[in-house]
């Protein structure tokens, strides 16, 4: 099933790809593995009762750069995340995509130990390295509000007081 899945996705991101991805162009540039060891020991949670499956630190981490490039905020990055087939495949198409509270928790532990700032520098300096420079930009939510259109139809007759 999971194959068919991969199938699928890979060929819905075809049409993407030919319209140009941004994501896709930058992902490989970016040694991702350098993230891992930097937050692996305050991300794996090893207790009495066992290990808690995780989701991948490189996940959590792409995930805070969709955030930042972007603009996003939590809600509206765990819908884009499910949503977009290019942050989707930015991602690597994961089993599960972290929702809005396990990213915030993953972004506040991570102030707390100061490893964002090193995330963050390290990220500049492939990038720099690279000759790149990252125009962020952002992601529009159109929000639809029922108004009161505040007169009557045109075929309806007006009250005298309007």
């Amino acid at each position: 099933m999971k194959s068919f899945e991969m199938y699928f996705m890979n060929k819905q991101y075809a049409r993407v790809k030919e319209l140009g991805d941004k994501l896709a162009e930058i992902n490989p540039l970016i040694d991702w593995g350098v993230f891992r060891p930097i937050v692996r020991e305050m991300y794996d949670n090893r207790t009495e009762r066992g290990v808690r499956p995780n989701i991948d630190e490189i996940v959590m981490i792409k995930m805070l750069v969709l955030q930042s490039w972007y603009g996003l905020s939590d809600p509206e990055l765990e819908r884009q995340a499910n949503d977009g087939i290019s942050f989707q495949k930015f991602l690597g198409f994961p089993e599960s995509i972290p929702d809005r509270s396990t990213v915030w928790a993953f972004r506040e532990r991570l102030i707390e130990t100061g490893k964002d700032e090193v995330i963050w520098e390290e990220l500049q300096k492939q990038i720099d390295s690279k000759g790149l420079k990252v125009k962020e930009g952002v992601i529009q939510d159109a929000t639809f509000i029922t108004a009161d259109p505040g007169h009557q139809r045109v075929n309806e007759p007006r009250r005298p007081e309007g």
